[in-house]
């Protein structure tokens, strides 16, 4: 019976939705994605945040993917992305995320500081190629420096999970930290792992005392690194050195890309042009630079959003009739595809729907 009558029940409910009004019962369904946060606890300069995720949460994820974390300051949703450090299962009841403060940084610091046990958030479904292959390597090297360690948590915790004791396969840790040991909580974890599972080794990398870890490093230490498939997360200068050094090194990267194929390559002349909002008989322009979103709120027109930083998946919206170019990676979208407007210019005149 649901189905059949939300179509009435919207003509009641403009700009709103019926799923608007569901979250006055269940904060945790919406248009976006949601989450309550279940618990948070400091380990030293981590807070970890164990995560619910509502019902728009699909499927699983893939051990060292990450998610993006969508929380209200000063009255605006700011979005980051954060690596996952619970191991994956079939059905996931909670997230994790170790979230380390740094400089300036608005969400990182709001999350230590702020938040608390009980709060609604925003998420963005898991993403990021980042993560092992399958079938999982016989041996591994994992190089890890400060909270890089995150994503290969998640890697160690589901190995460890999937091929306990012996079974597990041959794993070298080398992580650098600006101290003898792993941060807190990984720390102890790291050792109880290396005692049950012979197969693991780790390597303390103190850089106050031996100096930045480098590739050449990394070699030294650990001989066969060529017959092992390898995985980096780190400041970004290691990542570049490991690179050069050791061609083929997988290292961490963040992919916030559309579903279409971006080119890369954006060509200004080509962007710009009249907009038609749905039903609604408002028609405005848009310069290559304002987005469909800000063109909407500059004529009044009220569309759907959250993050506006093409994360959420908030404002998506279907093309009824035109070209959109999104100016995050010059990605082409056509009629009938779903467009974000917060981050999609029109290519000529475009007609979409209103979301």
């Amino acid at each position: 019976m649901a189905k059949p009558l939300a179509p009435a029940l919207r003509g009641f409910t403009t700009p709103l939705t019926p799923t608007d009004y569901a979250t006055l019962f269940d904060p945790l369904r919406g248009r976006e994605i949601r989450g309550r946060i279940t618990s948070v606890e400091q380990h030293g300069p981590f807070t970890t945040l164990t995560i619910e995720p509502g019902p728009g949460m699909v499927g699983t994820f893939q051990a060292g993917q990450f998610i993006g974390l969508g929380l209200q300051i000063d009255g605006r949703w700011r979005w980051r992305c954060y690596s996952l450090t619970n191991p994956p299962v079939r059905k996931p009841r909670s997230l994790t995320v170790s979230v380390k403060p740094v400089p300036g940084g608005e969400v990182s610091g709001h999350v230590a500081s702020h938040a608390v046990a009980g709060q609604i958030i925003r998420l963005s479904a898991p993403g990021g190629d980042f993560h092992l292959t399958s079938p999982v390597p016989d041996k591994l090297l994992f190089i890890t420096a400060g909270a890089g360690i995150t994503p290969v948590m998640s890697m160690l915790r589901w190995l460890h999970q999937e091929h306990p004791g012996t079974t597990m396969p041959d794993v070298v840790h080398i992580h650098s930290e600006r101290g003898p040991t792993p941060p807190d909580p990984f720390a102890a974890e790291l050792d109880a792992l290396a005692e049950e599972s012979p197969s693991y080794r780790l390597i303390r990398w103190d850089s106050t005392e031996s100096g930045r870890l480098s590739g050449q490093n990394v070699q030294s230490s650990v001989p066969d690194w060529e017959t092992r498939e390898r995985y980096a997360c780190g400041p970004v200068p290691l990542l570049d050195n490991l690179i050069e050094a050791m061609p083929g090194t997988r290292t961490e990267q963040f992919h916030n890309q559309g579903a279409g194929a971006g080119t890369g390559e954006i060509n200004p002349e080509d962007l710009g042009g009249e907009i038609e909002f749905g039903g609604t008989g408002v028609t405005t322009t848009s310069s290559g630079s304002t987005t469909i979103l800000e063109a909407a709120e500059a004529c009044g027109v009220n569309l759907v959003h959250g993050c506006r930083m093409g994360i959420c998946r908030t404002c998506v919206t279907p093309i009824t009739d035109g070209i959109a170019v999104d100016l995050r990676d010059g990605a082409s979208y056509g009629p009938g595809e779903q467009i974000r407007t917060c981050s999609c210019v029109p290519s000529g005149r475009l007609h979409i729907a209103n979301s």
